[in-house]
Formats: C-alpha cells, sequence, structure tokens
C-alpha cells in the first residue's frame, strides 16, 4: 500500500510559490529496493491549473522493502551456506525528499527541475565462507540524479480540454560509490541502490487531459519514458515506462475526488555491475482527496493500493529474487 499527502500553495502573483509535501511508498524492482511511487502529480498535465511563473513543490517519500519476490510471488531468504554472497534477508528503508522547481514561460511553454535527496538504510547478512555470517549495513543521506523537463502544451483553443509533450534529461549526480560497513569481501553498495546510476537518460513523455466545469467531471492520460543514453563503469539502468489514468471530480466547493491507475514497467538492468534479477512491472489503484483551503492553497492525499506486482528473476537462476515492499 502506498500513501501520499501533501500541501500545495501559490502566491497571488500565479503560483509564485507552491509547496507540496507527499508521503509515498514505491514498488521495489532492484535487488535493495529503491524505486517510489508512480502516482502522477503534474497538476498541469490534468487540466488542474493554468498558470504562469514560477512554483515549488517539495515531495517526501518513504518506503520500507523487506519482502524477497520472484516474479509474482513472495519467497523466503536463503538459508545459510558459507555462499560467500550477501543474502536479502532484512530491509531497505528508503526516504526521498524532492524539490520540483518549475517555471511557466507562457500558456504554452514551462521548464522544469526535479532535485532529489535519498535518504537510505539498507542492510542484509553476508554468507560468509571463511568466518560466520555477519550483518552489512549502507547509511547515507545523499544529491540524487537531477532532472530537466521542458513542457509544451498543443494549443487547443479550449482551458478545460488539451495536451502536450515533456522531453528533458535525467543528469548523473548522484554518488556511485557508496558502500557496505563492515567492507567484507564485497564492500560495494550495489549499483541499483546507490544514490545515482552514473547515467544520462533521456526522457520524453505525453499528456491528454479533459475537464467539464460544468458537472464537475474530468479526466486525463498520461505516459513517459526514461531510458539511457549514456552509462558509467559498465552499468545501465532498465529502461522505465510509466502510464496513468485518471479522474476527477468536484464533490463540493472546495473537496474533490480524485482516482488513479498506475502502469510502472522497467526493463532489467544490463552490463557487468547490473544485478541480473531487476526490473518487472507494478499496477496501482491510487484514490485521493483534495480540498482547497484558499483559492491559492491545496490539500489533498493519496493512498496506493498495488493490483499487482512483478519482479524478474536473474534468467540463470530462476530461484532468484529481489526485495520488494512490506509496508509504509
Amino acid at each position: 500500500m502506498k500513501i501520499k499527502h501533501g500541501i500545495v500553495t501559490a502566491s497571488a502573483l500565479r503560483w509564485l510559490l507552491s509547496i507540496l509535501i507527499g508521503l509515498m511508498v514505491g514498488n521495489a524492482h532492484a535487488s535493495c529496493g529503491s524505486a517510489f511511487c508512480s502516482v502522477d502529480t503534474h497538476w498541469d498535465g490534468q487540466g488542474l491549473t493554468h498558470t504562469e511563473g514560477f512554483s515549488l513543490d517539495l515531495h517526501y517519500s518513504w518506503a520500507k522493502a523487506d519482502r524477497l519476490r520472484a516474479g509474482s510471488k513472495r519467497i523466503s531468504a536463503p538459508a545459510l551456506s558459507g555462499s560467500d554472497e550477501e543474502i536479502e534477508n532484512k530491509r531497505t528503508t528508503n526516504h526521498l525528499l524532492t524539490a520540483d522547481i518549475d517555471y511557466a514561460i507562457n500558456s504554452r511553454w514551462n521548464v522544469a527541475a526535479s532535485i532529489p535527496l535519498v535518504i537510505r538504510d539498507h542492510a542484509h547478512t553476508f554468507d560468509s565462507d571463511s568466518q560466520p555470517a555477519f550483518e552489512q549495513k549502507a547509511t547515507f543521506t545523499q544529491l540524487g540524479d537531477i532532472r530537466i523537463v521542458g513542457k509544451y502544451k498543443f494549443n487547443s483553443g479550449n482551458p478545460f480540454s488539451g495536451g502536450g509533450i515533456r522531453f528533458g534529461l535525467k543528469l548523473p549526480t548522484g554518488a556511485i560509490d557508496k558502500t557496505m560497513s563492515p567492507p567484507g569481501h564485497h564492500p560495494a553498495l550495489d549499483r541499483a541502490a546507490q544514490p545515482g546510476t552514473g547515467s544520462t537518460d533521456a526522457i520524453l513523455g505525453a499528456y491528454h487531459f479533459s475537464n467539464a466545469p460544468d458537472n464537475g467531471w474530468g479526466w486525463f492520460a498520461s505516459g513517459e519514458l526514461q531510458s539511457a543514453i549514456q552509462i558509467r563503469d559498465d552499468y545501465r539502468p532498465g529502461s522505465r515506462v510509466n502510464l496513468n489514468l485518471g479522474v476527477n471530480h468536484i464533490l463540493s466547493g472546495a473537496l474533490s475526488g480524485l482516482l488513479q491507475l498506475n502502469l510502472e514497467h522497467r526493463q532489467r538492468d544490463h552490463g557487468v555491475n547490473a544485478d541480473p534479477p531487476s526490473g518487472g512491472y507494478s499496477i496501482n489503484l491510487s484514490p485521493s482527496l483534495s480540498y482547497a483551503l484558499t483559492p491559492q492553497t491545496r490539500v489533498y492525499g493519496f493512498l496506493q493500493a498495488a493490483l499487482r506486482q512483478y519482479a524478474n528473476t536473474d534468467p540463470t537462476h530462476p530461484d532468484s529474487a529481489q526485495s520488494g515492499k512490506s509496508r509504509c
């Protein structure tokens, strides 16, 4: 289950400042559980804002991954056998604080920067072949990979209906050299659990929305592809696709209800430093309530439940697994 709540504020000068505080959890598609929520909070792409100028959104996310999943099934961690390998039998706790800075140049063009702060606590058992098994940990608070995205809105001639495209880059600003403590025989933290991927990724997305102010109903559809175009240290993160379909309805003058169906698919990571059991997909249902405290202030909350989760296994070891979320 995923939970998100937040506050959005803006100044009288067309949303000069908006603050969004979210609490959400994610589906872990990497061995150490490094992914987050797939809820679409691009309000301009849903036709819920029509403003120019600056805005600032702050998102806080939380997820705990401490269950192994192979395909669509939960499995148990292997027993200690002196394998001299890591056993993912403990947990990964992820916190993500993201600042989204958006500038609407005019009614057609926007540019946005997303700056994440990754706070992660990972622990597993190292099944040593030369000494008793022991716990390894990695704890850090680090800048993650920054995203720069431009947005172009098509001119539909109707402020309540339209669409557009998004395009940009994810930059390799996050560290990729975090290690485990004590080091043991394998001191490096998995690349999928590092603050950054080390890759530069291309981002391409599109959206369409239609709202009917006379009856208070509206809907939107959006999709986004993110794929690495330049990599480091022989690690290529799997390409990711997000598809979202949502409806919204004004329940009263200030209260609105929203419902989203979110699909996230990530391909398997590749390269010498990739973990073979990586990638997968999830399908989630996300109901929400939004309340306008003032014309410029909105409080809202999402509750996201997984309808289906699937984690890829190592093709050469079908019994391999990935850490998945247990609670939030």
